[in-house]
């Protein structure tokens, strides 16, 4: 068996698909199927179990994707260690959430791109639920999301704690409110827009409100939008208030668009994650990619 033969088998069983793989490794697809097929016959056993629709492992194929991942994973650290010097371009697709997309990669990949000159980075951005999808459709390498979606293929690293903020428009009436400390009970008898169902916002949110016994359906929703920018431009605008990233909200309080409104009976916050998949084979730079962001704001602490 050879090197080639090993990467096209792990292309294969990571997207469980002959033609996602070929495509991937820039070959046709007759050559992957050749090369599962030596696979085959040079072990005497089947790897594979083949349908019209599925390419699944068998025991065999299991065990022989777990050592194939460590072969693959050494010969590129002898790679790197003996070619240090050597320009080599690698490319990270990673998609996040609004937060991490809009306001974390765009801190932390300029800092990781300091010491890794020839990483290329492809982002994609979309509500987590989006991204979670793209992950399990191996479209991208690594993602960064607002909340949890329990499934056994991926694996999560929480890395940042986001607080949550109610903002309100800079008007006489949400000023007054603010200076008579009113309670959140009040507050949330505004009219409000609310992130869609996708959004991890909107999960924190849902679960702070109902444990201060508010029901999330009971309110007045005006709206319901996917974008920050768009919310905040709304509540600028008077449409109602919002509970949206703190992060996020900083810029147009400070330009006086807005104001914060943070709830005095307890913080809403809650973890960005850094998700994969398991069966993944991150490369090298990924892997040090994803050490790097797990540590990045821990360090500044």
């Amino acid at each position: 068996m050879d090197f080639k033969q090993l990467e096209g088998f792990v292309k294969v069983v990571e997207l469980e698909s002959f033609s996602k793989a070929a495509q991937a490794l820039y070959l046709t697809q007759p050559t992957i199927s050749v090369h599962i097929v030596s696979l085959e016959k040079e072990l005497n056993t089947k790897l594979l179990d083949r349908t019209t629709k599925t390419v699944k492992t068998t025991n065999a194929g299991e065990r022989l994707y777990e050592y194939a991942k460590s072969i693959l994973e050494i010969r590129e650290d002898i790679l790197h260690d003996f070619y240090q010097e050597r320009p080599i371009g690698d490319r990270i697709q990673v998609a996040g959430s609004t937060i991490p997309s809009q306001h974390i990669l765009p801190q932390v990949i300029p800092e990781f791109q300091k010491s890794n000159k020839n990483t290329v980075f492809s982002v994609n951005q979309g509500d987590s639920d989006y991204v979670i999808e793209e992950i399990l459709k191996h479209k991208i390498d690594i993602g960064f999301v607002g909340m949890k979606k329990e499934d056994a293929r991926l694996y999560y690293i929480p890395f940042y704690e986001d607080c949550l903020v109610i903002i309100t428009p800079n008007t006489a009436k949400y000023q007054r409110m603010k200076e008579q400390n009113c309670t959140l009970e009040e507050l949330m008898k505004e009219p409000i827009i609310l992130r869609e169902n996708g959004s991890g916002t909107k999960k924190t949110s849902d679960k702070f409100l109902s444990s201060r016994d508010i029901d999330s359906r009971k309110l007045n929703v005006v709206g319901r939008m996917n974008d920050q920018e768009i919310i905040k431009r709304s509540v600028s605008n008077g449409m109602g208030i919002s509970i949206i990233s703190r992060k996020s909200a900083l810029d147009y309080e400070k330009e006086g668009k807005i104001i914060i409104y943070e709830p005095n009976d307890g913080i809403i916050t809650r973890k960005l994650y850094i998700v994969f998949d398991k069966r993944k084979k991150l490369s090298r730079t990924e892997r040090g990619f994803v050490e790097f962001c797990t540590n990045f704001y821990k360090d500044k602490k």
